[in-house]
């Protein structure tokens, strides 16, 4: 393998950095950061992050290191010992994102892999000056634009806070590749601020509406490109507008509507995967994606869709938004509900129960007994994670 992408200890240090970060609570991470990072001498423990050696085993089980070597020490030596472990060329690399159970859930990447996207993707990117990040660099997307892109551009890279302000626009420059994801991306529209000629974005983990990106176009970013993909296939396609088809990656193969092939890895011979949305295509190398596969989940042993529970919720009057997932095992073996209220319920209807009431009697009336949740949650934001998809609560 080329030495050019090889990971180094600093790499290593903002991975388990960004990892350690997300897992703390807003207190404990203000309290921490020294220059959007945490320090080279600090220790992780108990009073930092409650739930340490769950942490600490994702990421001995990121890069297949003994668990053994990151404890007790500070996050510099971890970053030591994993690199001495790998040589700073892991066989695989392993990512967690969280499904419909909100257990994190493992995604494993052979490191060439990874490797083979950043060569496609630096095509599309060459002449650029300097990597902008404003993801977090544990995630797949993080880690593929922010550690191994600068690499292949040889160009550097910044880590800067996701704070959706005019000022942190007007810090952008003439060159520059900015990386970020479609809920900051409609904030940093909803700022109005005027960019720089010459600055392109990137948008990933989840749809960005086309006004969003034209609007942003209107206000001087000079190209938006979208990667479609997921973190168990990393990225599929890509567009440089919201009006045209993505572009099947030189490294995928259509086998059927919604399933591809990896091809040409150093690897293995082939693997295939099962996409999470319907695409139409339009040739073999160029698609649009329709509409997220229902996937089905099981309560008590019987198949429910979650969307269409969404989707019944969502048509009642006290109801603007939602999301339902399984219960998490110390929660119970049903369902749960996070509501979004719309603005004629009142905080006493809520308090008092009889928001819920309401709902709850309208789905008796209407799903059965496994689509019911059992926990209902109103809040007024839908909860999200770091990089703007939904996540548990």
């Amino acid at each position: 393998m080329s030495t050019k992408y090889s990971l180094t200890v600093q790499d290593i240090l903002e991975i388990i950095s960004s990892t350690l970060l997300a897992e703390m609570n807003f207190q404990k991470r203000m309290d921490n950061l020294v220059n959007g990072t945490l320090a080279n001498s600090f220790i992780p423990d108990v009073t930092s992050i409650s739930n340490l050696e769950v942490v600490l085993k994702k990421i001995a089980h990121m890069f297949d290191v003994p668990q053994k070597q990151l404890s007790k020490i500070n996050i510099y030596s971890m970053a030591e010992n994993i690199f001495a472990f790998t040589k700073g060329n892991p066989k695989k690399i392993t990512f967690y994102t969280s499904g419909s159970t909100g257990t994190p859930t493992p995604s494993s990447h052979f490191f060439s892999d990874l490797t083979q996207e950043i060569y496609s993707l630096a095509k599309e990117f060459k002449n650029r000056t300097r990597i902008v990040n404003l993801v977090p660099r544990h995630h797949i997307y993080g880690f593929l634009f922010s550690v191994l892109l600068p690499k292949a551009l040889e160009i550097p890279a910044c880590h800067k806070h996701p704070m959706p302000t005019p000022d942190l626009v007007k810090n952008f420059r003439k060159g520059d590749l900015i990386i970020s994801f479609p809920l900051l991306w409609k904030k940093l529209k909803n700022t109005e601020a005027k960019f720089a000629s010459d600055i392109y974005g990137v948008t990933s983990t989840a749809p960005c509406p086309p006004d969003v990106i034209l609007t942003l176009r209107a206000n001087g970013l000079s190209r938006m490109t979208e990667v479609y993909g997921s973190s168990e296939t990393s990225g599929v396609g890509f567009r440089h507008s919201p009006t045209v088809n993505y572009t099947l990656f030189p490294y995928w193969k259509k086998e059927e509507e919604n399933s591809l092939r990896r091809i040409n890895s150093a690897e293995h011979d082939g693997i295939s995967y099962q996409l999470q949305d319907t695409l139409k295509w339009k040739d073999e190398y160029n698609f649009i994606p329709l509409r997220r596969v229902d996937k089905a989940i099981q309560v008590a042993g019987i198949n429910v869709y979650p969307s269409k529970i969404e989707a019944f919720f969502k048509t009642l009057p006290p109801v603007c938004d939602c999301s339902v997932r399984l219960m998490r095992p110390e929660e119970g073996d049903r369902l749960k509900i996070v509501i979004i209220p719309t603005p004629n319920v009142s905080q006493t209807d809520i308090d008092s129960g009889k928001t819920e009431r309401e709902i709850s009697s309208l789905a008796s009336s209407n799903l059965t007994i496994y689509e019911r949740p059992k926990i209902y949650t109103f809040r007024t934001e839908l909860p999200i994670s770091d990089v703007g998809k939904l996540t548990d609560w």
